[in-house]
């Protein structure tokens, strides 16, 4: 783990009673796995299945402690692509190297203080520290965190990218992969009293018809994504309880 302050590991046995995946099943997952690898060598630096057990790094960007007086705002994009991972940051950069516009969306939102440098390493890594010190805005403290804690090829063009693509490989398992992760989203205290938005609507939905809990949507691209409607967002949004909601699933 390269990154002890946001990375964290995931271990599966798909062969358990809650998965149980047949062996022919667990090879048609190996086989989407090495295309995966053999597009981007670094995903297997960060994920691995051997002996039916999966065992992959993920990330999510939670301050570990909060100012009481500021509002919580997690925001919960469909899953972290590989690059998200290895760099330790969340849109470390566009294709090209340069700045990702989501966080220039998130600062017209007033969400988050505008961090700059020339050096996109160097402006990574400040933008983490704020991020994990709660130190982006006087008024917000802001989560970063994933539905799918999968990660897979960030770009279009590459085999089971997206969370589309994380649907896919684990298409036999997909109940529970959902359930797993929604524990996880419920068990982590920053979502407690946290205004909660979900950038894929199809996701959201899963989330709502399991726990009764009803997020916001803010898409991080298309109609509706700028900076300027997540702000309408923020200023009309309640925040969510879940400290009261039992898990029963």
């Amino acid at each position: 783990m390269r990154f002890n302050t946001c990375n964290y590991s995931v271990v599966i046995d798909l062969q358990s009673a809650e998965f149980c995946l047949h062996q022919n099943q667990i090879v048609a997952l190996e086989r989407a796995l090495a295309l995966i690898g053999s597009v981007d060598p670094t995903f297997a630096e960060i994920c691995a299945l051997k002996n039916g057990v999966l065992r992959y790094e993920s990330i999510a960007l939670l301050p570990p402690m909060t100012n009481v007086k500021k509002q919580k705002v997690l925001l919960v994009l469909g899953n972290p692509s590989i690059s998200s991972v290895t760099s330790g940051m969340i849109f470390y950069a566009r294709r090209d190297g340069g700045r990702h516009g989501f966080w220039t969306k998130l600062a017209r939102a007033h969400l988050m203080t505008p961090v700059a440098d020339d050096n996109r390493r160097r402006e990574s890594d400040n933008r983490r520290t704020k991020l994990l010190d709660d130190d982006v805005s006087p008024h917000y403290s802001l989560g970063i965190t994933t539905f799918y804690s999968f990660p897979t090829p960030g770009s279009d063009d590459q085999p089971y990218c997206g969370s589309a693509g994380v649907e896919k490989i684990f298409e036999p398992v997909l109940k529970q992969i959902r359930l797993m992760e929604i524990r996880r989203l419920l068990r982590h205290p920053f979502i407690d009293g946290s205004i909660l938005i979900f950038t894929r609507k199809s996701l959201l939905k899963h989330f709502y018809k399991t726990t009764g809990i009803k997020p916001v949507h803010w898409p991080i691209r298309g109609e509706a994504s700028s900076g300027e409607e997540l702000a309408r967002i923020l200023s009309e949004s309640n925040k969510v309880i879940t400290s009261a909601t039992p898990l029963l699933f």
